[in-house]
């Protein structure tokens, strides 16, 4: 019964806007070579080209995938599904409320 109250109420907000991203790789900087970043610095990062990608919905880790460009654009092609996104949903609707 309280399972079926949690699918009507994520029912009635399917058109809610969530935090959706795509983290590409992490790095240790110094905060002084932060400070000497400009224009055309380089960031280098932990991330090989091949390596999976993290999927997050409100910082959540929800899958894994692999970049790929359409008509010009990144995207994501998930091939792995880590966590619960309506979990990641419920989660992030607690915190908007």
């Amino acid at each position: 019964m309280a399972e079926q109250q949690k699918d009507r109420k994520i029912a009635m907000i399917h058109d809610v806007g969530m935090q959706v991203s795509v983290e590409l790789g992490r790095t240790d900087k110094f905060f002084k070579d932060i400070l000497q970043m400009k224009p055309g610095s380089v960031l280098e990062l932990n991330t090989r080209t091949g390596d999976r990608i993290d999927f997050l919905v409100n910082k959540r880790l929800v899958a894994r995938g692999e970049v790929m460009v359409i008509d010009g654009k990144y995207a994501l092609r998930i091939t792995d599904i880590v966590g619960s996104l309506k979990q990641a949903v419920q989660e992030g609707l607690e915190d908007w409320s």
